[in-house]
């Protein structure tokens, strides 16, 4: 601009919104128990930048009357010589009313800053919910 405040041009950033749906893991064939799991396949297209923001958004079905939900969000590792497979990323508990279902979001950042610098660390995550009778509330595929 001609009054010297900001210059028009000097800041520059293209943002850019990426949605991924989950797949199935190829390493969870050869896994004995296999979890409910969801693999989300990344384009090395994303992969050298910036996250700014990562939301699993997850579906919770509808309860039919008020209840305590224990939502787990476990990330699968190659199996340890004590057997442990996975370890948490995020543990939440949510109170539902009756009505329809809901979707929930949870903070995925770390997660996929990991795998992105990793690729060969990402074998998915494990999705529980869980309501007070044992339940499972979460809807990964359709």
């Amino acid at each position: 601009s001609s009054d010297g405040s900001l210059e028009d041009d000097d800041y520059h950033a293209t943002t850019e919104t990426i949605i991924t749906m989950p797949t199935e893991s190829d390493f969870l064939v050869q896994m004995e128990g296999k979890p409910k799991c969801c693999f989300f396949k990344f384009s090395s297209k994303i992969q050298y930048n910036k996250v700014v923001k990562a939301q699993l958004w997850i579906y919770l079905r509808q309860v039919q009357k008020p209840t305590t939900v224990f939502v787990q969000i476990l990330r699968l590792i190659k199996p340890m010589k004590d057997g442990t497979r996975y370890t948490g990323i995020r543990s939440l508990k949510l109170d539902m009313n009756p009505g329809t279902g809901i979707w929930q979001s949870i903070d995925v950042k770390t997660v996929l800053q990991n795998w992105l610098k990793q690729p060969e660390s990402n074998l998915g995550i494990e999705i529980k919910a869980f309501d007070e009778t044992g339940r499972d509330l979460a809807v990964t595929f359709p």
